[in-house]
Protein backbone atom coordinates (compact mmCIF):
# COMPACT_ATOMS: atom_id res chain seq x y z
CA UNK A 1 0.00 0.00 0.00
CA UNK A 2 1.39 3.35 -1.05
CA UNK A 3 0.92 6.43 1.08
CA UNK A 4 0.91 10.05 -0.01
CA UNK A 5 3.89 12.29 0.80
CA UNK A 6 1.66 14.15 3.23
CA UNK A 7 1.02 10.94 5.18
CA UNK A 8 4.76 10.29 5.47
CA UNK A 9 5.33 13.86 6.61
CA UNK A 10 2.60 13.39 9.21
CA UNK A 11 4.36 10.25 10.50
CA UNK A 12 7.56 12.26 10.85
CA UNK A 13 5.75 15.05 12.69
CA UNK A 14 3.90 12.64 14.98
CA UNK A 15 7.07 10.82 15.99
CA UNK A 16 9.00 14.05 16.45
CA UNK A 17 6.26 15.39 18.72
CA UNK A 18 6.30 12.13 20.68
CA UNK A 19 10.06 12.40 21.22
CA UNK A 20 9.80 16.03 22.30
CA UNK A 21 6.90 15.39 24.67
CA UNK A 22 8.46 12.33 26.30
CA UNK A 23 11.83 14.02 26.77
CA UNK A 24 10.46 17.11 28.53
CA UNK A 25 11.76 17.21 32.09
CA UNK A 26 13.73 14.01 31.58
CA UNK A 27 17.40 13.95 32.50
CA UNK A 28 20.04 11.67 31.04
CA UNK A 29 20.09 9.35 34.05
CA UNK A 30 16.32 8.86 33.97
CA UNK A 31 16.43 8.11 30.27
CA UNK A 32 19.30 5.62 30.53
CA UNK A 33 17.56 3.72 33.32
CA UNK A 34 14.25 3.37 31.46
CA UNK A 35 14.65 0.48 29.00
CA UNK A 36 11.10 0.80 27.68
CA UNK A 37 11.52 4.49 26.94
CA UNK A 38 14.87 3.90 25.23
CA UNK A 39 13.30 1.27 22.99
CA UNK A 40 10.38 3.59 22.23
CA UNK A 41 12.81 6.35 21.23
CA UNK A 42 14.74 3.99 18.98
CA UNK A 43 11.50 2.89 17.32
CA UNK A 44 10.39 6.50 16.79
CA UNK A 45 13.73 7.31 15.17
CA UNK A 46 13.37 4.24 12.94
CA UNK A 47 9.89 5.37 11.88
CA UNK A 48 11.21 8.86 11.10
CA UNK A 49 14.02 7.37 9.02
CA UNK A 50 11.73 5.05 7.09
CA UNK A 51 9.19 7.80 6.46
CA UNK A 52 11.93 10.16 5.31
CA UNK A 53 13.07 7.64 2.70
CA UNK A 54 9.53 7.54 1.30
CA UNK A 55 9.21 11.30 0.82
CA UNK A 56 9.84 11.92 -2.90
CA UNK A 57 13.30 13.27 -3.76
CA UNK A 58 11.88 16.34 -5.51
CA UNK A 59 9.98 17.29 -2.36
CA UNK A 60 13.07 16.77 -0.18
CA UNK A 61 15.10 18.93 -2.58
CA UNK A 62 12.47 21.65 -2.68
CA UNK A 63 12.18 21.72 1.14
CA UNK A 64 15.58 20.59 2.48
CA UNK A 65 14.83 21.88 5.99
CA UNK A 66 12.15 19.21 6.46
Amino acid sequence: MSHSPLEYLQHILDETNYLINKSQGLNHSQFVQDETLKRAFVRSIEIIGEATKQVPADLREKYPHI
